[in-house]
């Protein structure tokens, strides 16, 4: 019986959650909206399932033979009431877990569609496990890639905040446990955060110093930062999302650190330097 459902599986922390399950030798399954588009770039060793949260007639199916999920909220989702009808159908299928991935200081952000996400699941009575993480150490290969490519910077509108930076191989660790471990993690939240805060001018300085090559940080203000994104055809929505982000860490909100992942997995978590020199083939 497949009883785990991995969404986000395209994307960095979802697919993290997919490889670490496999070496547990987990039974599960991965939500893709295209299920043969993902064999050809995934390749054939997971198995795949149609899934489109925008989509509810693709619930049935999905939701088939499974009894525990790792939820992620798509960004183009536009509005957390658009999962509302997946949550009734997970409470109609006795869905006995959701492991959600969520955002650090969350019960603080009430305008952020993560906030009102945790309680619409609470509302539903859908047992559950929160990861509250910080800002993914990954986004620097993922929607940050092409400017540190194209022109060896870093563009995004956070002034001189810090931020606890986070691998995602640290959150999905933590997911894994969250699925497999055992009822303890039923109903709890974990804050996950590295073991240090520091700005976006010394993230370019280490990835400079490891990678060999020139990085800076460009500062832009958010309206500046609009504008050249849209330039290059970036969606509005997601646009809003990352200044959003980025807004936070530059009041000074994003740098608080836990030691939730240090209690939970009895280790430090991975340190930003590490991680870039994991993956310096994104950037040389």
């Amino acid at each position: 019986m497949t009883n785990i459902l991995v969404t986000g599986f395209t994307g960095n922390v979802g697919q993290e959650v997919a490889k670490a399950l496999r070496i547990k030798n987990a039974p599960f399954k991965c939500a893709v909206r295209n299920v043969e588009k993902s064999k050809v770039k995934f390749g054939l060793d997971y198995d795949y399932v149609r899934f489109d949260l925008s989509n509810p007639d693709t619930f049935e199916q999905a939701l088939e033979n499974i009894d525990k999920i790792f939820l992620m909220y798509p960004p183009e989702v536009r509005g957390p009431e658009a999962l509302h009808p997946f949550f009734a159908k997970v409470k109609e299928k006795g869905i006995k877990h959701i492991v959600y991935l969520s955002v650090k200081d969350v019960q603080f952000l009430p305008f952020i569609p993560h906030h009102k996400n945790e309680k619409a699941i609470k509302a539903a009575k859908i047992p559950y496990t929160f990861l509250r993480a910080g800002y993914f150490m990954q986004n620097l290969n993922m929607f940050l890639l092409n400017e540190l490519k194209e022109n060896g910077r870093i563009f995004v509108p956070a002034g001189k905040g810090k931020t606890s930076f986070i691998d995602v191989r640290d959150i999905a660790e933590v997911a894994v446990l969250a699925l497999i471990g055992g009822t303890q993690h039923v109903n709890k939240s974990y804050c996950l955060t590295g073991k240090e805060a520091i700005d976006f001018d010394e993230v370019a300085k280490r990835m400079s110093s490891i990678l060999g090559k020139k990085i800076t940080y460009t500062n832009p203000n958010a309206r500046d930062f609009q504008q050249y994104m849209l330039q290059k055809g970036v969606d509005p929505g997601f646009i809003k999302v990352v200044t959003n982000l980025h807004f936070i860490t530059k009041i000074g909100l994003a740098k608080g650190m836990t030691n939730d992942y240090v209690e939970l997995m009895k280790k430090n978590p991975t340190a930003i330097d590490t991680y870039i020199q994991d993956y310096r083939e994104y950037w040389v």
